[in-house]
């Protein structure tokens, strides 16, 4: 969402700072090279990319070390060919992940488990050397409301926005209160500020100081409570089904189609399981209706209900597959 939304206003904002649009030409140039080349660049590298990586797996085996890499790969060369357009790079790695998923590509799932550490690796060493940066500029940042700043944004206009994003979501209080508090990580501002920087606008660099003090406020709540917090969810969803636990995609949360499910009563269920070709039966219940219980159906599959995409992505499926929740 940073990179649909934010980015693309925050470089409109420096350009306008800059001068460096002028007439309708100009607008019509840079908006242009901005949502439309540099996406369509990445759509088409990843798009391509993912599909010849399929292909030439199914007949050359490739070690998953060496997809992981080439999926860094297709982000990387997004990057540069959105950027060597004129256009964002963001916005270009962005949409080369969009194309693998709306053109039904597949990777392998190495690159999620090596993007996913190597991502944390890169996050911490980006927060150390932005600390290192802002070691010698929190001396021109006026702190106290510096720190006004970062409690209003920690206390109210950050879970004041979420609060409104996850209205229609299907998620307990306990989940929208615990989204509220945590929300996105604050790596993503530095980043814009620093974008600002690199554009030359004036008072940048203020402007960098103050998001870095903000920042590394948030930081600090948030470390200091999260084991707390966490426990103090986790307890929750032990205690009692929470209505986020029955999806498995974020995008499950504002769908509602219950209705389209088909289901299988107990005896159409005996039936199948004394048949020649016995279905798959999932237990999928959540976490406190399956300790309670303390019972099975015989011969199903255990899959926690966040995890039930997850398991059929990895499982050859050639029978019927019956989930059985509460």
């Amino acid at each position: 969402m940073n990179d649909i939304v934010v980015l693309p206003v925050v470089l409109i904002l420096i350009a306008v700072a800059l001068g460096n649009v002028g007439d309708a030409v100009d607008w019509a140039g840079f908006m242009a090279k901005l949502l439309l080349v540099a996406p369509a660049i990445g759509f088409a590298i990843g798009g391509v990319g993912s599909w010849v990586m399929e292909r030439v797996d199914k007949h050359t085996s490739i070690r998953r070390e060496h997809q992981a890499l080439y999926g860094v790969g297709l982000v990387l060369a997004s990057y540069a060919g959105a950027t060597a357009a004129g256009g964002d790079g963001f916005l270009g790695a962005f949409s080369a992940g969009l194309a693998v998923i709306l053109l039904n590509q597949t990777l392998c799932d190495c690159f999620l488990e090596y993007g996913e550490i190597s991502s944390e690796m890169a996050m911490l060493l980006a927060f150390v050397l932005f600390s290192a940066v802002l070691s010698d500029m929190v001396s021109t940042v006026d702190l106290a409301p510096t720190l006004i700043l970062a409690a209003l944004v920690v206390f109210s206009i950050r879970p004041g926005v979420l609060g409104v994003v996850l209205l229609r979501a299907r998620v307990s209080w306990e989940a929208h209160a615990f989204i509220s508090w945590f929300g996105p990580r604050g790596l993503n501002s530095l980043l814009l500020a620093l974008l600002v920087v690199q554009a030359g606008v004036p008072g940048a660099e203020l402007l960098l100081a103050v998001v870095g003090v903000v920042v590394l406020a948030l930081v600090a709540i948030h470390g200091a409570s999260a084991s707390t917090i966490s426990a103090w969810y986790t307890k929750h969803a032990r205690e009692e089904t929470l209505v986020e636990e029955r999806e498995s995609t974020a995008a499950g949360l504002f769908v509602h189609d219950e209705g389209d499910i088909p289901r299988v009563t107990p005896e159409e269920l005996d039936k199948l399981l004394r048949g020649p070709t016995p279905p798959i039966v999932l237990d999928v219940r959540s976490r406190s209706s399956y300790d309670a219980d303390g019972t099975q159906i015989p011969h199903s599959v255990r899959v926690l209900p966040d995890y039930v995409t997850e398991w059929a992505a990895n499982e050859p499926i050639d029978r019927l597959v019956i989930d059985y929740c509460t």
